[in-house]
């Protein structure tokens, strides 16, 4: 009797132990980073985009991303203005899956919302306006222009080197 006794001690102990470090990679939480960039044109137009990044084994596994853009009221007086701003953004992510984008539009404004986990690529910071008498957007696709942003999902970054990046691109990150 007290041989049984004496290994069921310690086999009490070791599954209390196997119990406790499997609940605590269960609950660990895997690090995200969020940064945003706000900037207003030369014809008064903002542009804000908010960025949610969820880091795995370092590396990208999910990103969300909100871009709005507010029109100033001296282009909302034609309403074709944020009509074809509308059109431009949806069009633009016409590359990503129709479930992980939504494009919506109110008042002053047009708002973008992506969340994207699978090997997508995400382009930010890479909307311009051109008034010729005319509203214009562009919106460049290239992943490679100065100033454009892309990130890709399984992209490899520690939390501080993907800080670092957005930094260097403007964002201000937390």
């Amino acid at each position: 009797m007290s041989k049984i006794k004496s290994r069921i001690i310690p086999s009490i102990i070791i599954f209390g132990i196997l119990v406790s470090i499997i609940y605590l990679f269960a609950t660990v939480e895997q690090p995200y980073i969020e940064c945003s960039k706000e900037y207003t044109d030369k014809f008064g137009i903002t542009i804000e985009e908010n960025l949610i990044v969820e880091l795995a084994s370092d590396k990208i596994n999910k990103m969300i991303v909100t871009k709005k853009i507010l029109l100033p009221d001296k282009y909302l007086k034609n309403d074709n203005y944020l009509e074809q701003l509308y059109e431009k953004i949806d069009h633009s992510y016409n590359y990503l899956d129709d479930n992980v984008v939504s494009v919506s539009k109110g008042k002053n404004y047009v708002i973008a919302e992506i969340e994207v986990e699978k090997d997508e690529t995400l382009i930010l910071n890479n909307i311009d306006f051109v008034d010729d008498g005319e509203l214009r957007v562009r919106i460049n696709p290239n992943t490679k222009s100065n100033g454009v942003v892309s990130l890709k999902i399984h992209d490899e970054y520690t939390e501080g080197e993907f800080m670092t990046r957005m930094k260097n691109d403007g964002y201000i990150c937390k």
